[in-house]
């Protein structure tokens, strides 16, 4: 028998009816039918929201056939005999914002008048209401009482047009109230509604629909459902164990091996304190029905605004990498724009909850992979530096030689040659709160992690936080930034604060470098590189 993977499939009934490999998700179907009524789940995009929900309109549709040998099946059939089945055709709305655009708030009007018409159309609709939230609650009203049963309401990507208008702030504010509006019709018809499923990438609190549906549960950091959406590699090797093997074949890597390659590339995730990692589902269907490591999700969208607007937050890029620490407010705030980008870049699958520290309450988040780490940090080199002439590609081989050689003086030069192709017009140049030393902290630590090379910033030391750290096969690099002073000052301090010290037993060369940069000529203006032996 043929095996398909599901590659793009979001349809449960299109999965279970042409039998494509499937892993089962069904248990937290049932876990949410039993213990509530109103949820709201974020996750990132392409991660299987549209899937679960299209699974739970199968379930609350009563299509007992797909879920044959589904764990819900058993579940549902180990209920006592006084409860009411499952598998019962009930009243089902499904809206599905995932293809939506919506440049004007007329734009979004004819969307939500297009996903209600179908609806309308079998159950009725008020002429004497032309308002997109009275035919909402109307259309509930009617399937209610055509059924004789409460109605299961299903939106999917709820956010799709505030996350496309998120450029344009008055766009975003009207559609904002349009939303507010519609979607909070599902309190006043509570009676009505046996279930409410909300999923998006982000949660806005001024949008105000969570302020009124205050009963809506929102599960997203619940470690009870961590493994709701994605894949744990459990379900990555039981699910699709001789895919594994032929993506093996052609990698020339064992099981073993291969399991760990693709986790490298697409595990990492986590989505509350504590439970297991998560695969990007998304990519490695792809890698797997192409038999190739790629930036298959990555490559799906990264929004351009999102990216931009990291010029006016420095300090978030070199700790993407070395950890951002923070309270769960600072990125489940729900307060996500150009200016604050912290809450989206997790939402939206850019970062990820790294650890939790019970002590004091934080959480320190970072890139959960090398797919997403790698191709955010490629997307941020245009934005930071002109196409250079006569082979920027030759640029950065040499760049790299003289790092891995030893060859301080080739490498600092190659450096100052790259941060003067840095494009500084007025929108350019850093907020107000930026500071420059943060400006070209940011700009050396893209070149170095872009050319393969694994520097790490804000290194945390016994007496205090070294600037940078680079080891290669023969060499340690200590480095440290200064806006003001002398180059030997920077040194001084390598040494002062014992800096190099915990490289001593490395068996390594090590350099110390200090590095000042000058705003006005908006470069290197001197370093010193001291070498001990």
């Amino acid at each position: 028998m043929t095996r398909i993977l599901p590659v793009g499939i979001q349809s449960f009934e299109e999965i279970r009816s042409e039998e494509y490999l499937y892993a089962d998700k069904t248990a937290f179907v049932y876990q949410l039918a039993s213990n509530g009524k109103s949820y709201f789940l974020s996750r990132p995009r392409r991660f299987g929201k549209s899937l679960l929900v299209t699974t739970m309109e199968a379930f609350f549709s009563g299509r007992k056939e797909l879920f044959h040998g589904l764990a819900i099946e058993q579940l549902e059939n180990e209920k006592p005999v006084d409860r009411k089945g499952a598998w019962v055709k009930g009243p089902v709305i499904h809206l599905d914002f995932n293809a939506s655009t919506c440049t004007s708030k007329d734009e979004l009007k004819s969307l939500i008048n297009s996903l209600l018409l179908p609806y309308e159309r079998i159950y009725g609709r008020d002429q004497d209401d032309d308002t997109l939230s009275g035919r909402f609650m109307r259309l509930i009203q009617n399937m209610y009482e055509a059924y004789g049963i409460k109605v299961a309401v299903l939106i999917d990507e709820y956010d799709k047009p505030l996350i496309n208008s998120m450029h344009d702030e008055a766009l975003n504010d009207e559609l904002r109230m349009e939303l507010k509006s519609f979607y909070g019709v599902l309190k006043s018809a509570d009676q009505y509604t046996k279930f409410v499923f909300l999923t998006g990438v982000t949660k806005f609190s001024h949008v105000s629909i969570f302020g009124d549906l205050n009963n809506l549960e929102d599960i997203s950091m619940n470690p009870d459902y961590n493994e709701i959406c994605g894949l744990t590699e459990e379900e990555v090797s039981s699910t699709f164990g001789k895919e594994i093997e032929a993506l093996g074949d052609k990698l020339n890597c064992g099981r073993e091996d291969t399991v760990a390659k693709l986790a490298e590339w697409y595990d990492g995730y986590m989505f509350s304190r504590s439970g297991k990692r998560i695969f990007n589902p998304y990519s490695v269907l792809f890698s797997l029905k192409l038999k190739a490591m790629d930036y298959y999700w990555f490559h799906t969208g990264t929004p351009t605004f999102l990216i931009k607007s990291l010029k006016n937050a420095y300090f978030v890029i070199p700790d993407m990498t070395a950890g951002i620490e923070c309270e769960e407010q600072a990125f489940m705030s729900y307060r996500s724009s150009m200016n604050e980008p912290l809450p989206l870049l997790y939402q939206s699958g850019y970062l990820t909850i790294l650890s939790y520290n019970e002590l004091d309450h934080t959480y320190m988040l970072g890139f959960p992979n090398y797919e997403v780490k790698t191709g955010f940090l490629n997307c941020l080199l245009p934005i930071y530096f002109e196409k250079q002439e006569n082979g920027g590609g030759n640029s950065a081989v040499s760049f790299t030689r003289a790092v891995r050689s030893g060859d301080v003086d080739g490498f600092m030069l190659k450096l100052k040659s790259l941060l003067a192709s840095i494009p500084y017009d007025d929108s350019n140049l850093p907020g107000k709160n930026v500071s420059y030393e943060n400006t070209y902290r940011t700009a050396v630590f893209l070149l170095f992690t872009l050319c393969g090379l694994d520097l790490k910033p804000e290194v945390h030391m016994a007496n205090g936080r070294c600037d940078a750290v680079l080891q290669t096969e023969t060499h340690v690099y200590v480095f440290e930034f200064k806006v003001k002073g002398t180059a030997e000052e920077a040194v001084r301090q390598i040494d002062e604060k014992g800096y190099a010290l915990p490289y001593a037993s490395e068996g390594k060369q090590i350099v110390k470098i200090g590095v000042v940069f000058d705003p006005e000529i908006r470069n290197v203006s001197e370093y010193l590189a001291v070498t001990e032996n």
